[in-house]
């Protein structure tokens, strides 16, 4: 069984943080961030895997060039689970409210797409191990960049020993 790793933004440039793991049929993105300046990203209609077609989406901290494709890709159909710290799921609404207002989003489809983000969104502990669908497990380290900034821990493992056994 193969893994595979697909960096879909900022892999050769530092905004626009956006990775996809994908094994076992399960599809995991770590961060969905816009680009800013002159650095590039790919396109989700060039993506390897459909956003109706993610599991998870992990968010590492709230700034927006690790969350603000994140209305793009509900747009494009994901409604898959978005998994953080509590401090960056407490920071979502306010990032996004803000963020959408410089946008063509009507008033009532920001309200929608906020309730959403909501409503896909999990907070979870620092440092605890937890269990998602799908066999996958995880943990959240302190990443010290900002309030709820985190890095993910085990998901890979939990991946690969699923894939031996």
């Amino acid at each position: 069984m193969s893994f595979k790793l697909y960096h879909l933004g900022a892999e050769n440039c530092v905004t626009g943080s956006c990775h996809q793991l994908s094994a076992k049929g399960i599809h995991i993105l770590i961060d969905c961030g816009m680009v800013q300046g002159n650095d590039t990203h790919m396109p989700i209609s060039d993506w390897p895997v459909s956003p109706d077609k993610i599991d998870y989406l992990f968010l590492t901290h709230a700034h927006i060039d690790h969350i603000g494709r994140l209305p793009e890709l509900i747009d494009h159909g994901f409604g898959g689970e978005i998994i953080t710290t509590h401090p960056t799921k407490a920071l979502l609404g306010p990032m996004f409210q803000n963020a959408l207002s410089f946008t063509d989003y009507s008033e009532r489809d920001q309200n929608k797409l906020l309730a959403t983000i909501d409503d896909l969104s999990w907070g979870f502990e620092f440092n605890e191990q937890f269990s998602l669908k799908k066999g996958i497990q995880f943990k959240l380290g302190r990443a010290g960049h900002i309030l709820g900034s985190c890095f993910v821990k085990d998901i890979i493992q939990s991946i690969f020993s699923g894939l031996f056994r």
